[in-house]
């Protein structure tokens, strides 16, 4: 009746009460005597019922006699239930909200000996991290694009206590700056126009326990850099609408390829945010620094790409990998490694050659020419036997001299001549 009504009452001899019993089919094995209920409210609905019970005479008079004492103890207890009730839904959403999060915060573990690269300074940088896996300072990587830093991040936090907890990676440039405050801290329901309802945990709460990667930090801007340092020195993030303070327990690795102590002359990034991420820098070369490392990662993608798209063992001409370590790789791996999936996607044989490059890196320098004693005459001759030599090695002419003199446009006799001239006719 009450759970119905959704209002208080009291039920005396539940047998003579037909009115409010009459329906219950329980009603011939009851051995209650007296009820005093009240309703527990959720969101102005009935969703249960709090009371009192007596089972005997006894019990039944003394309900009778001190009711007016027994219905503002239950309102009060329906209340206390009822803020619960809401307290454990909004923890629900927020648990649903993380997992809807959590995708983001998975990563495929990396370690230190798959880092490739046999130059000093990697190998310095390497012990360097294998030393603060376990520590709880803030890791600070420098280095360009493309150099490697998420790599490395992701090695320190798959090799450390925390291998087991999210890895939660921010990428601070990509995120506008209307949107970074709320992104890296969350917010509460109702913070902003667009806002969930329930809130949003930031990335901060979902790397809990776990590592948080906070790429291009340079790139914060001045206004949120106070709110990082908080975080940083007090391990506790603030939601946007927020009222509450939340503590976090997480690792913060921080990556750059800025120049922050400039920065910090020009007043753009806070100097004591820079001491706090500044505690163990690590710095990644350039691939043009570490030129010896080229042709272990052109092997390395090489069979990587050859396994991924089905075209088994390749290799690269001699000649293609003294031009591939010439280069200066301005995107440094990261362009390396397209640039070796694009040519594994055009090879049509085994043997990989300049016919199969991109087209960005198809007319660059030979290496012999740069810095080249060699006067015009003979660097010409050295740019069209490497010119024929493409041609010949192409996979689509096969043995059809007709067809690769047709291609550029001279006779077959003269394509024999200069084959002849450069050596070139096995």
């Amino acid at each position: 009746m009450i759970l119905q009504t959704g209002q208080p009452g009291m039920i005396f001899d539940m047998k003579k009460n037909e009115s409010q019993c009459g329906n219950c089919k329980f009603l011939q094995q009851c051995r209650e005597l007296a009820t005093i209920g009240f309703p527990v409210h959720k969101r102005e609905k009935t969703v249960g019922v709090i009371g009192i019970i007596g089972f005997s005479p006894e019990q039944k008079e003394k309900m009778l006699h001190h009711s007016e004492k027994w219905m503002p103890f239950l309102q009060h207890t329906s209340s206390l239930i009822a803020h619960k009730l809401l307290e454990l839904d909004a923890e629900r959403e927020k648990s649903c909200n993380i997992q809807e999060e959590m995708p983001q915060a998975t990563v495929h573990p990396v370690y230190f000996a798959q880092l490739i690269g046999a130059e000093t300074g990697l190998r310095d940088v390497i012990a360097k991290a294998k030393k603060v896996t376990n520590s709880i300072s803030t890791v600070l990587i420098r280095g360009e694009s493309g150099t490697g830093k998420e790599l490395l991040a992701k090695a320190i936090h798959c090799e450390s206590g925390r291998s087991r907890q999210p890895f939660v990676a921010v990428n601070c440039a990509a995120i506008p700056e209307t949107l970074l405050e709320s992104e890296l801290f969350g917010y509460e329901g109702g913070a902003f126009t667009g806002s969930r309802r329930e809130g949003k945990p930031g990335k901060f709460e979902l790397a809990h326990k776990g590592t948080i990667f906070l790429d291009e930090v340079g790139d914060i801007p001045l206004s949120l850099q106070p709110k990082l340092l908080r975080v940083l020195q007090e391990k506790t993030v603030d939601r946007v609408g927020g009222v509450k303070t939340l503590g976090v327990d997480v690792r913060v690795i921080a990556a750059t390829h800025r120049d922050l102590e400039s920065m910090v002359r020009e007043g753009t990034f806070r100097e004591d945010l820079y001491y706090r991420l500044n505690v163990i820098p690590l710095r990644l070369k350039p691939l043009r620094e570490r030129t010896e490392d080229i042709a272990l990662y052109l092997q390395h993608f090489l069979y990587r790409y050859g396994t991924l798209l089905q075209k088994g063992r390749l290799e690269l001409e001699a000649q293609l990998v003294q031009r591939l370590q010439a280069y200066e790789w301005p995107g440094n791996i990261r362009q390396l490694e397209n640039a070796v999936e694009y040519m594994v996607n055009m090879a049509e044989g085994h043997v990989i050659g300049n016919e199969e490059l991109p087209e960005y890196l198809l007319f660059e320098d030979e290496p012999t020419t740069v810095g080249s004693d060699l006067g015009l005459e003979k660097l010409v001759a050295e740019y069209e036997r490497s010119i024929l030599q493409r041609y010949l090695n192409a996979g689509k002419y096969g043995q059809d001299k007709a067809a690769i003199a047709n291609e550029l446009r001279i006779s077959l006799s003269t394509l024999y001549r200069k084959m002849e001239k450069y050596g070139l006719i096995k």
